[in-house]
């Protein structure tokens, strides 16, 4: 999965995306303030590591970006279904 981030909550996080789908090198930078502590990494280590992810996914998901279990985060255009993407650098002659 190609998000990570630098910062540390509660104050500003800025978090990389980079599309998973193989040949696609789309690229996002969100910055984002997460107000609260994440939970102790002892006691929820899973949730610690994540609090950040979860406070970004509406903020990302707002983006077009699209998140898919087991292949990651796709952009925009990746997420669009094939016969709906606009086509690029081609033009139609008539």
């Amino acid at each position: 999965m190609s998000l990570t981030t630098a910062g540390e909550p509660p104050g500003p996080v800025r978090f990389f995306l980079m599309c998973d789908r193989l040949g696609c090198g789309a690229r996002a930078v969100l910055d984002l303030v997460v107000p609260d502590q994440p939970p102790d990494i002892e006691t929820d280590l899973f949730g610690h590591l994540l609090h950040s992810a979860k406070a970004a996914a509406p903020r990302i998901a707002d983006m077009g970006w699209t998140y898919y279990q087991g292949d990651g985060y796709w952009c925009p255009r990746c997420s669009t279904p094939r016969p709906q993407r606009p086509r690029r650098g081609r033009t139609r002659s008539s």
